[in-house]
């Protein structure tokens, strides 16, 4: 990134700041519900090894799990229509161990309008 002015560096920097400290929570919430519900280990993370398991999976492995999703928004006549492909169940044992609700990806379609 090209930066020219002090206000954009502080700003990179907070925002830069602002992403680490997310990824270090996620990787937190993921490994303490994991210690928490016993199951000690997550497969599926790893798409070269499908049945590998980690007890440490790292935050940018988590959300590469989540990177073939895509919203898609069509607008016709001034109505929009949207469309989330479902979850598979690696992403819905994430979001769980997140503590996050199902409903949190599904009701993307319904704010989308």
């Amino acid at each position: 990134m090209f930066v020219q002015r002090d206000d954009q560096v502080t700003g990179l920097i907070n925002l830069l700041s602002l992403a680490l400290r997310l990824l270090t929570i996620i990787e937190f919430v993921v490994r303490r519900q994991l210690i928490a519900i016993e199951v000690n280990s997550l497969a599926g993370l790893y798409p070269e090894h499908p049945n590998k398991r980690t007890d440490k999976p790292t935050a940018e492995r988590l959300l590469r799990a989540f990177s073939n999703l895509t919203l898609t928004i069509i607008e016709v006549r001034g109505q929009r229509f949207g469309y989330v492909p479902p979850l598979n169940p690696l992403q819905q044992e994430i979001i769980s161990l997140l503590g996050l609700s199902p409903d949190i990806y599904s009701n993307l379609v319904d704010n989308s309008s």
